[in-house]
């Protein structure tokens, strides 16, 4: 919603008074507001009139006489497909021929809506501070009053073969409709000037009006038509207005029940912690269920008849919390206001603290390899064995191998064999020889200490 309440003045659309209206997209949209009044000034029931008859010389001199200039665009904006526009399209203005605009502008009293009221949707948003909403609904602005009255513009072209004569001709029109030359001045001047080719010229003039019904209406054929229409047209105007300006402001000017920026910030603070505590009970009363439902996966459980509590407990309080965050949402707890569960009728109170213990069994130790340690060096078979987190044992009996003999310090046998998977800290058998003898035997067994 704008912080800076805002007035302005926009081109006429067919907008009724208190039509909501958003200034980015320049569209009406909803209305918030009804049962209000529309009056004109009862102490200034005047009209203004403004009228001017100018020779322009360049483009822009054209779209400044008829309101359109770029400042203009800023003012009242989106031209882009009105009426005027194609109007100003159709004047052909170039820079060989010399134009004239007769402008004549009336503002009657303007009519305003007083006493605006807010809709009971509108009322709704605001209540529960979804200004977003509302401003997509009804926009930023609303449709204060309507500018009545009319406007008349009559663009003439003079070309003639002769430079200076095009001069004379124009400054002659100007000069009879402001009625500083006699009438039908410019049609004696115009006839004379077509007698010589050297002087031969043309003329041609269009026409915008808004105001006015029938006869009042009929287009301007003729330059006496269009300097007649000229002088007329205030009466013309007052007679049978036509709205062409909106006056458009900001809903900052209604006293309407827009929130403070602290009002909001408490809102959207309130809702939060609302929010907050509701998942926060549901996952409490979860993970009771849960328990109550799968005691295995736990230890030292409360009696069911604890749990059950405890769950009915917290279902009490996420419904209370429910109904606090939805009457926050609609606007029903003013000022907002944090969620207690004490303070409710009757109060309500949030269960002690229940732990609940995991059942915790221990993991499977790691397991490893048994490298090949036959025929290895002892010493560098009791570092490996060491570094895999196995236990060495070695006073195993000895054996001679079948070609009847031992090789000292060497690992002759092992249990378990090579490449079995044994669990960390598994001992691990070796037999190693301690002398060397040669013999022409081949058997094996026991060799005595």
């Amino acid at each position: 919603m704008p912080q800076v309440p805002q007035v302005r003045r926009i081109l006429f659309n067919d907008e009724e008074i208190g039509m909501g209206f958003n200034s980015e997209s320049g569209l009406a949209v909803g209305t918030a507001l009804d049962s209000f009044t529309i009056a004109e000034n009862p102490t200034a029931p005047g009209a203004e009139v403004t009228s001017s008859i100018s020779i322009i010389n360049t483009h822009e001199e054209l779209q400044e006489n008829l309101g359109m200039s770029f400042e203009a665009q800023g003012r009242y904006g989106f031209f882009s497909a009105s009426t005027k526009t194609k109007f100003s399209e159709s004047t052909k203005f170039n820079s060989t021929s010399t134009f004239l605009v007769a402008r004549c502008l009336v503002e009657n009293s303007m009519r305003r809506g007083k006493n605006f009221k807010v809709t009971g949707e509108a009322k709704a948003l605001l209540d529960a501070n979804r200004t977003d909403e509302f401003s997509r609904a009804f926009g930023d602005s609303f449709i204060r009053g309507l500018q009545t009255g009319g406007e008349f513009y009559a663009v003439i072209r003079i070309t003639s073969v002769s430079t200076s004569k095009q001069s004379e001709l124009a400054a002659t029109l100007q000069a009879e409709a402001n009625g500083l030359v006699a009438s039908g001045s410019f049609k004696a001047a115009f006839t004379e000037a077509n007698g010589s080719e050297s002087t031969r010229s043309e003329f041609s003039a269009t026409m915008y009006q808004k105001a006015g019904t029938g006869t009042q209406i009929s287009p301007t054929v003729s330059i006496e038509d269009v300097i007649q229409r000229y002088r007329q047209f205030p009466e013309i105007a007052r007679a049978n207005a036509a709205a062409y300006e909106t006056e458009v402001a900001t809903y900052d000017t209604l006293p309407l029940p827009l929130p403070t920026p602290e009002e909001r910030e408490d809102f959207l603070l309130a809702l939060a912690d609302a929010r907050e505590k509701k998942l926060n009970y549901i996952q409490a009363r979860n993970d009771l269920e849960f328990a109550l439902k799968n005691p295995m996966f736990f230890r030292d459980l409360p009696s069911s008849e604890t749990l059950n509590g405890a769950i009915s407990d917290y279902t009490k309080l996420i419904n209370a919390v429910m109904a606090h965050a939805i009457a926050l949402s609609r606007g029903q707890i003013t000022p907002p206001q944090l969620f207690d569960p004490g303070s409710l009728s009757p109060p309500l109170t949030e269960p002690g603290p229940i732990t609940l213990n995991r059942v915790q069994t221990a993991p499977p130790p790691p397991q490893v390899k048994v490298p090949a340690c036959i025929d290895m060096p002892v010493t560098a078979v009791h570092i490996k064995l060491r570094q895999l987190g196995l236990i060495v044992r070695d006073s195993a009996p000895l054996e001679i191998t079948q070609d009847g003999h031992l090789l000292k310090g060497q690992i002759v046998n092992q249990s378990p064999p090579a490449g079995t998977m044994v669990d960390v800290g598994t001992e691990i058998e070796l037999v190693i020889g301690n002398y060397y003898e040669q013999g022409p035997y081949r058997r094996i067994g026991r060799i005595p200490n």
